[in-house]
């Protein structure tokens, strides 16, 4: 049944999961893993070896992607 509530249209617009960039620390090819670094420093396995080691990656619900760019970040507290 659809809905007129337009709050929850809305939320259905938007996409849905976990996205995170970090730095691919190892590879395993066998499991088809890789180990990758997040910017608060935590390291976590990832499906997918598409990106090489040392460079940036897009995790999306802990699938790797495709290569972030390597662009400058700051933290700014308000």
């Amino acid at each position: 049944m659809a809905t007129v509530n337009p709050w929850k249209k809305f939320i259905g617009l938007l996409p849905g999961g976990v996205r995170t960039v970090g730095d691919v620390i190892s590879i395993d090819t066998a499991a088809s893993t890789s180990v990758v670094e997040l910017r608060n420093g935590v390291q976590i396995t990832a499906r997918g070896v598409d990106v090489a080691v040392g460079l940036k990656a897009f995790i999306v619900d802990g699938d790797i992607t495709g290569q972030a760019p390597s662009l400058p970040q700051y933290d700014i507290e308000v």
